[in-house]
């Protein structure tokens, strides 16, 4: 059978291809980059689907799929692993050692009934799959059958489920006690999943737009497929204009350095439990000249060790972790009538700053307002 092989583009089909391009020329990029974390292999997985999905639009679009007519929808089943490749890279930057079992692969169980659900279509010859897509094409000539209304609702509304338990992840985490750097890892974090909950919901309303016309019409996919473009869009102009942000949220670098270091997320949570009730019984960070050094040596723990549990598990650093105890001291002194004869240097100084600038720096840091403010403010309070 002949047919009409002239291949038209339009805005749209623009559009698509440079997502398209785009999200292959990230991918590439990726792959290369010497980062060697599972988080990254998950993005890259991720952006890879939603470009071919890029492309089976722009295929559709542009009537190019008359000319690969057996590639069309062949990134159909493929959708079906977005959200379960979307919570593990979640999970695998939550957990600095995240290990994949047997039981995961059940995740993969729609991908796989999509895969046979899709196989007629696959097996078609190129002359019936082009004459199918002709009609899907047509608006009032494919009327949605239930096999197809399944496909799409458990499909999205699978992506859907997946993303909120991200989201869940992401916020329980972020009520932890976590460093400064790493709560901006989690906002940024938490933004890329509530987008891509946008994303999907448009999706889901695109197929509403669907059940009430009662057949398919492409043009429903336009916005969705924007939004597709948007974030792969968004990604790579990220990546270009801040690279040190885009590879220590994205792909979580920042804990790299650890990678090779052998422990066990048990054994640093341990570790991190053996800190925290020295510091808390103890109070070391009373002492002005307590180092890194110091501490390590007292908790008779290799320095490298606690670095690496601070960092790791609370994202901060040995001096962050050390002035939040000296500013909850301080903070707690300020506020006890027993102080109240002792001047804010004074207090300061006894809570284990060793100077004026630094404690005022770390206390407008922490509590958004001035030692001197703080103590105005409750002595109202008080009266």
């Amino acid at each position: 059978m002949e047919h009409q092989t002239d291949i038209t583009f339009n805005i749209w089909s623009v559009l698509l291809l440079f997502g398209f391009l785009q999200g292959l020329s990230l991918s590439i990029v990726l792959v290369t980059g010497v980062s060697k974390k599972k988080s990254k292999y998950f993005l890259i997985s991720l952006i890879v689907i939603l470009s071919l999905n890029l492309l089976n639009y722009l295929a559709i679009n542009s009537t190019l799929y008359i000319k690969i007519p057996h590639f069309t929808h062949l990134s159909l089943p493929f959708l079906f692993l977005i959200g379960p490749l979307f919570l593990y890279y979640i999970k695998s930057i939550l957990s600095t050692r995240l290990t994949l079992k047997r039981s995961d692969l059940l995740h993969t169980l729609p991908f796989l009934l999509a895969v046979v659900y899709m196989l007629p279509f696959f097996m078609l010859p190129g002359d019936a799959k082009i004459l199918l897509i002709k009609n899907q094409i047509q608006s009032n000539s494919q009327v949605l059958d239930l096999g197809t209304q399944i496909f799409s609702v458990t499909q999205i509304l699978q992506c859907l489920v997946y993303i909120v338990i991200s989201l869940r992840l992401l916020s329980k985490k972020s009520q932890t006690n976590i460093g400064k750097v790493y709560k901006s890892k989690l906002m940024w974090l938490k933004k890329f999943a509530l987008g891509f909950l946008v994303f999907w919901l448009i999706d889901f309303l695109a197929l509403l737009w669907y059940f009430q016309k009662g057949f398919i019409d492409i043009r429903a996919y336009y916005l969705t497929m924007f939004c597709c473009a948007l974030a792969i869009h968004t990604l790579v102009v990220l990546a270009i204009k801040s690279n040190k942000a885009f590879t220590e949220v994205f792909l979580d670098t920042t804990g790299e350095k650890y990678q090779s270091s052998g422990l066990l997320e048990s054994d640093l949570k341990r570790y991190l439990s053996e800190i925290l009730v020295y510091m808390e019984k103890e109070k070391p960070y009373l002492d002005h000249d307590l180092s890194l050094s110091k501490l390590s040596k007292d908790i008779n723990k290799p320095k490298y060790l606690v670095s690496q549990v601070l960092n790791v598990e609370l994202g901060k650093n040995f001096y962050e972790f050390l002035n939040e105890y000296r500013f909850k001291e301080a903070k707690s002194r300020l506020t006890n009538p027993e102080y109240r004869h002792l001047t804010i240097l004074a207090v300061a100084y006894d809570s284990g700053f060793s100077n004026k600038n630094t404690f005022n720096k770390v206390f407008k840091k922490l509590s958004g307002t001035t030692p001197s403010e703080f103590l105005k403010s409750t002595s109202q309070t008080d009266v």
